[in-house]
């Protein structure tokens, strides 16, 4: 009994695992403000490139009057809008996801063809 409980906690965090993995960066189309205000996703961090072509990854992005602060590697970070060039935030991947899904499934669906086989097909080594 003990092991079968201990295999349902295992198996349901690796699901949320790899579920979690199915995300990507994407570029948002509208100013880095109105994204900073309105999006469920900017809890997550976001990624910022600046006019000088850094990359930076912010987390706990706030908006206070027109520069960006939040923290990156648990050092403080301002970065004012006139500097930001592009901002990513981390959304949901539906290709990544469905891809992931489907291999999953045609490995498992492999992985009992060959045991059937092996079982019933009298191979002995």
């Amino acid at each position: 009994m003990y092991r079968v409980i201990n295999r349902r906690h295992v198996s349901a965090i690796l699901l949320a695992t790899w579920l979690s993995a199915c995300t990507g960066w994407q570029a948002q189309r509208v100013a880095p403000e109105r994204v900073l205000q309105d999006s469920q996703f900017v809890r997550r961090g976001v990624r910022v490139t600046t006019l000088d072509g850094r990359r930076l990854e912010i987390a706990r992005p706030v908006l206070r009057g027109d520069t960006l602060t939040g923290t990156r590697d648990t050092a403080a970070v301002a970065i004012p809008l006139g500097q930001v060039r592009k901002l990513d935030v981390r959304r949901p991947s539906v290709a990544r996801t469905a891809a992931l899904v489907g291999a999953s499934l045609v490995g498992a669906a492999a992985a009992t063809l060959g045991v059937a086989c092996i079982m019933f097909c009298g191979y002995t080594d």
